[in-house]
């Protein structure tokens, strides 16, 4: 059975892997956009709060398994968060900015 993460976050995952395979190694997304095509579903609170966004998307370690199944298992780490515009930007294999 896979884990509850897997299932709330692996499609940001899938959406990612496809990114690579078309050869993408930076990627830019909004949280709509994350939210309405890719997960289906709203982001949590956290992802948007000015105390503790950061913390959130920058769980670029395998103990946070929201970030695990989001968008390390494929490769890719945070590069860039603007919680003003509500974007993301990951990296393919490079380290977070």
């Amino acid at each position: 059975m896979p884990h509850p993460l897997e299932r709330r976050y692996g499609g940001l995952g899938a959406h990612l892997a496809a990114c690579a395979a078309r050869g993408e190694t930076r990627v830019t997304l909004t949280f709509g956009a994350i939210e309405a095509t890719i997960l289906g579903r709203p982001l949590p609170l956290s992802a948007r709060a000015p105390r503790h966004y950061q913390a959130w998307w920058r769980a670029n370690s395998a103990s946070y398994a929201h970030g695990w199944y989001g968008w390390q298992r494929v490769g890719w780490t945070v590069a860039a968060v603007d919680l003003a515009a509500e974007t993301v930007t990951f990296a393919r294999g490079g380290g977070a900015v």
